[in-house]
C-alpha cells in the first residue's frame, strides 16, 4: 500500500500495525555449510522478503525445534539478541536440517476499511464473505495471528527427507521434493497443511530475492493443498500463506489468523 499523502497519527499508527502483521520467517545468513561451520539464524518480520528483527519480548515461542537424522532438539534457549530474535547453530552431521518455529498469538485490531483490504491483500476471501453475510464489512478487525515458519538448512552434499517433515504447527508448509536436490530450474509443489488436512484455495506466495531484489508469485492451492512454482537455484527463496477462522473466543477477538513461511537459498 502506498501512502500518497500525509495521514493522521492515528492512521499511521494503524498502518505501520498492518505492516508488521505481514510475513514472518527464518533467515539464515547462509543456507549451505560445511560441517561444523556456525551459522546465524534470525526471526525476521517484513514486507517483500525485507524486513528487520522481531521484537522476540512480545510473544512467547511455543516451539523452535531442531530436526535431522531422524532427532528433535528443543533450541528455544538459544535465543538471544535485545530482541530475542537471532540464535547461532553449528551442525556435527552433514545432511539437510530443518528449523521449525511458533509462537503464541498476538492481538491487533484495524479500522474497518484496512481490514476489508488486508482481507483482499492476503486472499482472504472467505472471511470476507463471512464479513459481508454477518453485515461486518463497517466494524473493525479483531484478530489474534501466529507464525508457523521453517527454514531448510544443507550441511555437505548429502541430502535426505529432513525437508519434508511435518512438525506439527497448525499451519504447515511441505515441499512435495527436496528444494535442494535438482540441479537445474524445475517445478516444486508446495503442499500446505491446516489442521493436518490439505488446505484448499489458500493463497500461496512464491518470494524469490536475488542481489537485494524480490520478486514472486501466487497461485491459489487445489483442492489436495498443493501449489507449485517453478525454482531456480539462484538467491533465496520463501513460500509463505495464511489462514484465518473464527475466534474460539469472540470476547478476545474475532479472528484467529496462522501466517506460515519455507524459505531455502543458494548461493547468489
Amino acid at each position: 500500500m502506498k501512502i500518497k499523502k500525509l495521514l493522521p497519527l492515528s492512521s499511521l499508527l494503524l498502518f505501520c500495525s498492518l505492516a508488521f502483521a505481514h510475513e514472518f520467517w527464518l533467515e539464515p545468513v547462509k543456507f549451505w555449510l560445511e560441517k561444523n561451520e556456525k551459522v546465524r539464524i534470525d526471526l525476521m518480520v517484513g514486507e517483500d522478503y525485507t524486513g528487520e528483527h522481531s521484537n522476540g519480548h512480545k510473544y512467547k515461542i511455543v516451539k523452535l525445534d531442531h530436526f535431522a537424522q531422524g532427532k528433535k532438539e528443543d533450541i528455544r534457549s538459544q535465543v538471544y539478541g535485545d530482541s530475542l530474535s537471532s540464535l547461532d547453530l553449528s551442525f556435527s552431521t552433514e545432511g539437510s536440517h530443518l528449523i521449525a518455529f511458533n509462537n503464541t498469538s498476538k492481538f491487533i485490531e484495524l479500522e474497518a476499511l484496512q481490514f476489508n483490504d488486508y482481507l483482499r491483500t492476503e486472499g482472504l476471501d472467505h472471511v470476507a464473505k463471512l464479513r459481508q453475510q454477518r453485515n461486518d464489512t463497517l466494524k473493525a478487525g479483531r484478530e489474534m495471528y501466529q507464525r508457523c515458519v521453517k527454514t531448510l538448512i544443507q550441511v555437505g552434499k548429502p541430502t535426505d527427507e529432513t525437508y519434508a517433515i511435518n512438525t506439527g504447527m497448525q499451519l504447515e508448509i511441505i515441499p512435495a521434493k527436496h528444494p535442494y536436490a535438482q540441479s537445474t530450474k524445475g517445478s516444486v509443489t508446495f503442499k500446505v497443511l491446516f489442521g493436518n488436512k490439505p488446505l484448499r484455495n489458500a493463497l500461496v506466495l512464491a518470494w524469490h530475492k536475488v542481489k537485494g531484489k524480490t520478486t514472486h508469485e501466487s497461485i491459489r492451492s487445489d483442492k489436495d493443498g498443493n501449489a507449485s512454482f517453478s525454482i531456480d537455484q539462484n538467491g533465496k527463496w520463501m513460500i509463505s500463506t495464511v489462514h484465518m477462522v473464527p475466534s474460539n473466543d469472540p470476547k478476545q477477538a474475532d479472528w484467529q489468523s496462522y501466517w506460515g513461511s519455507y524459505t531455502f537459498g543458494f548461493q547468489e
